[in-house]
């Protein structure tokens, strides 16, 4: 009796985890995770700010990225990837503080969950960009610091409305289980400031090159 029991419960174990494991999407057992068009896209925002666990803010009024959805369909969680990221220069921080962000790529956009709906109506894919790596530089009037922030972030796809190019990636903390980046490798006596992990915020309009934005679904 004790080992049906115990049989029943690993049995019960390994389908909870299947089911975790899996988009939330309702889908077949040939779902996959489609992107159209595939190729190249670059990626506009206006404010971004990276902002450490103890509260500093290093805000940049502008970024950009590029990157390419390359197969579709695709089992996933890989969409696709982020080649090129850039910050406007000098980026703003505090006690008058000036910072230049230098990224070292590719970075991975991953989608993880899929639902209708979303900021267009037309769908959003929830999911993370991992792999990120970047090189922080700047100055106060406590001195010189340089940084590196490495790991993952949270970030949401917003399908553009139908045919649209308004297609928006949102990077931002997740409510629960929010991910956060790395800093470490500091050097200066400007550094002393800095804290051990941050966040990152930004919200990127997404274009592919044929002037819409791409639509993620899965199914």
């Amino acid at each position: 009796m004790f080992k049906k029991a115990g049989i029943l419960t690993a049995v019960g174990a390994a389908a909870a985890a299947v089911a975790l494991a899996a988009p939330s999407a309702v889908a077949g057992p040939t779902a996959a995770w489609t992107v159209t068009p595939t190729g190249n896209f670059t990626g506009t925002a206006g404010v971004t700010t990276l902002t450490d666990n103890i509260g500093n803010a290093i805000k940049c009024t502008t970024a950009s990225a590029s990157g390419n959805a390359p197969t579709s369909p695709t089992a996933g969680p890989q969409l696709a990837s982020i080649t090129a990221a850039a910050f406007n220069a000098p980026c703003t921080g505090p006690f008058s503080s000036t910072w230049t962000i230098t990224s070292t790529v590719p970075w991975k956009l991953n989608g993880t969950s899929y639902a209708t709906g979303g900021t267009n109506g037309t769908g959003v894919t929830t999911g993370n960009i991992s792999t990120i790596s970047a090189t922080v530089t700047g100055s106060s009037v406590l001195g010189a610091c340089t940084f590196k922030v490495t790991g993952s972030v949270n970030a949401k796809y917003n399908n553009p409305s139908t045919g649209g190019s308004n297609g928006t990636l949102d990077v931002a903390p997740a409510a629960t289980s929010p991910l956060l980046l790395t800093i470490g490798s500091k050097v200066g006596p400007g550094c002393g400031i800095v804290g051990s992990t941050a966040t990152f915020k930004g919200v990127y309009t997404i274009k592919h090159t044929s002037g819409v934005s791409p639509v993620i679904k899965y199914s």
